[in-house]
Formats: C-alpha cells, sequence, structure tokens
C-alpha cells in the first residue's frame, strides 16, 4: 500500500480535458453555521457534469457546507487550457480542478497548482499515492462487459478478450491509446508488475491480431449501448457504467477477474483566494466516511483502504480488489511523457 507523497505509480486517464465546453454552474446551497455563506464566498469546483455531478454535490459538496458553512459552487468541464488562461490571468474563476491521468502532471510542471498542504490533507492509508500537488478522491476501474444471457461463457480476462478462437464474438474497444496498450500487453502476457515503461512494439502487434473484429468506439456510453443493442459480444468499460445500467435493468456484467485502476484527483488552482478553504474541502473529500458514501452511491472503489469496510456489503462485493495481482494501476507519468507520440501513431493505425 502506498502512502507516501511522491508521484504515483498508480491511475490514469478516465477522460481527457474537453476542450471549447462552456462553463455551467450548478449552485450548492450555502448553508448557515456562523455567518451565512454567500454566491461570492463559495468555492468552485470544476468537475464532469450530469449524474458526475449530481452525486459529488450530494455525497461531498452539500456535507461540506452543512459542516463547515463553506458553499460550493460546481463547474462543469475541466480543462486545461482554461485554467492555464486563468492562472496567467492572474484571477482564477476555478478553485479546485477535478482531474485524471498525465494531464494532471503536465499541469502541475506548468505551474497550475498550489502545492497541497499535507498539514490539512492526511494522506496516510491511501490506496492510489497523492503527488505535491494532486490528491487522489476516486478510484474506478476499467474492464470486461458482457451480457450473461447472451454469454453464459464470456472472456473474463484481458488474455481472453484477445482469444478469438475460444471466445467467438465481435469485440468492442475505445479509441484511446491509453489503457488499449496496457490492456493488449496485458493479453499477450505481459506481467502487471513489468508492464511500464510500455513495449509499444509488441502491443501494436498484439491489436493487429483482433483489429478486424473490434469495433472502434469514440463515446463511453456507446460501450453500453452496443453492448445491449447486441452489436458487439463484449466491450471495455468501466465499472460505474455498468453498475449505472445494471439499475436501469440492462442485462450487463461487469468482470473483476482482470482491471485497470485509474485515478481522478484533487488538486487547488495557482493563485486561488480560497486556498485554505480548498484544501479542507479536499480533506474533507478523502475522509473515510465520505469516500465510503461516494463508492455506495457511485460504485467508486475508495481511495483509503480503512474505507472499505464502510461500504455497503452489496456494493463491496461488486468492486475491484485493488491489490488483486492481475490488476494494474494505470502509470500516469508514462502517459504525460508520451501520450502525444503514441496518440499520433494510434489514430494513423486505427486508419491505416
Amino acid at each position: 500500500m502506498k502512502t507516501s507523497t511522491q508521484l504515483p505509480r498508480s491511475a490514469i486517464t478516465r477522460r481527457r480535458a474537453i476542450g471549447g465546453v462552456g462553463v455551467g454552474l450548478v449552485a450548492a446551497p450555502a448553508l448557515l453555521l456562523s455567518r451565512k455563506a454567500t454566491a461570492a464566498d463559495n468555492l468552485v469546483l470544476v468537475t464532469w457534469g450530469g449524474s458526475f455531478a449530481d452525486v459529488v454535490k450530494r455525497i461531498i459538496a452539500e456535507p461540506f457546507t452543512k459542516e463547515t458553512g463553506i458553499g460550493v459552487t460546481l463547474a462543469s468541464g475541466p480543462d486545461a487550457t482554461k485554467a492555464k488562461a486563468q492562472v496567467t490571468s492572474g484571477r482564477p474563476e476555478w478553485d479546485i480542478f477535478d482531474g485524471s491521468g498525465g494531464e494532471m502532471h503536465n499541469a502541475a510542471r506548468e505551474g497550475l497548482f498550489e502545492e497541497l498542504d499535507f498539514t490539512i490533507v492526511n494522506t496516510a492509508g491511501l490506496i492510489s499515492s497523492a503527488t505535491p500537488y494532486s490528491m487522489p478522491f476516486l478510484l474506478y476501474a476499467g474492464g470486461l462487459a458482457y451480457d450473461p444471457k447472451r454469454t453464459p461463457r464470456p472472456p473474463k480476462t484481458f488474455a481472453e478478450f484477445f482469444d478469438a478462437q475460444t471466445f467467438k464474438g465481435r469485440r468492442g474497444l475505445r479509441t484511446r491509446v491509453s489503457e488499449t496498450l496496457e490492456m493488449a500487453l496485458l493479453a499477450d502476457g505481459v506481467e502487471p508488475e513489468k508492464l511500464y515503461p510500455l513495449d509499444v512494439e509488441r502491443a501494436f502487434s498484439a491489436l493487429t491480431r483482433i483489429k478486424p473484429i473490434t469495433r472502434w468506439i469514440d463515446q463511453t456510453p456507446q460501450t453500453i449501448s452496443l453492448l445491449t443493442s447486441n452489436e458487439i459480444s463484449y466491450v471495455y468499460t468501466y465499472n460505474g457504467r455498468v453498475a449505472a445500467a445494471k439499475k436501469e435493468g440492462l442485462s450487463v456484467e461487469f468482470s473483476i477477474d482482470q482491471n485497470l485502476l485509474l485515478t481522478q484527483y484533487y488538486s487547488v488552482m495557482k493563485g486561488t483566494r480560497k486556498r485554505a478553504q480548498a484544501m479542507r474541502y479536499i480533506a474533507f473529500a478523502c475522509r473515510p466516511d465520505i469516500q465510503a458514501n461516494l463508492s455506495d452511491a457511485y460504485y467508486s472503489i475508495p481511495v483509503r483502504l480503512s474505507a472499505m469496510s464502510k461500504v455497503s456489503k452489496d456494493v463491496r462485493a461488486a468492486l475491484p480488489f485493488p491489490f488483486n495481482p492481475k490488476n494494474v494501476f494505470m502509470r500516469e507519468s508514462f502517459w504525460s511523457e508520451n501520450h502525444v507520440k503514441l496518440d499520433r501513431r494510434f489514430k494513423e493505425w486505427l486508419a491505416s
């Protein structure tokens, strides 16, 4: 278990920054403690919209406001380019940035984030490491999904997913170089602890073998819709997506036999006038009780091992075990240095 604040071996890109997304505001009510917080006093957290923002508001932001009196406004669409423009202007509109993968390493190198105050933000007992500028607050898993009604014997590991002779049917993979190369190498027999640095040539060779039977998917929601409409037999997707689909009554299951583990982080924007309040919010979000509530609501993996026992029994049974030796924490430092060139090569390979 990693508990230091050194740069992590773990985690990955769940979502890339989305350029050109307008900032939509969803105000969390400012509750009264010693004084009434006004909108101008609110922390501004830029995070992801839709149902995820609803969960963050209900599980983290509103309880934080109730406990501290510090209001929180949610802005939609984390974007590193916009963050840089705000920091450069000297008047950042956001106070806390929700991001993932190599993007966070690169943003920190560009001076977009404050150093975390580890007298406020507790890094003890973390499953995924903090960095000097970013605190993990959510873990989730990428893995294989299938329809149990159609496929009583589905592939449950990456090697089985790549075994087209034994496991017939059309596959679904994302048009995303990160995660895809890792999966290909694990399928080809690379041991998880020896995965990085990636053997790129070997990964592309493995992918070429299943390219003719693969549907390449641009948008994450399509991983579920294509599977449930019987356009593909198996798909690489995320445990939270499958949990949400099951709640809607869809016939879909997620394998926890082997997974890629990905991390979302909170960072504090450089130059914010609410640095101390932002640190308190991050510390609150990572408390074991809040982490357990987040897991129950979103099927995320708690970032603290001590929170696992607080997660409801049904949810805990559906979560991948972080220390399964078959699993791999995505290494963001690798992708912060190599994403541009490998993404270009991957797109050229897809088009060939």
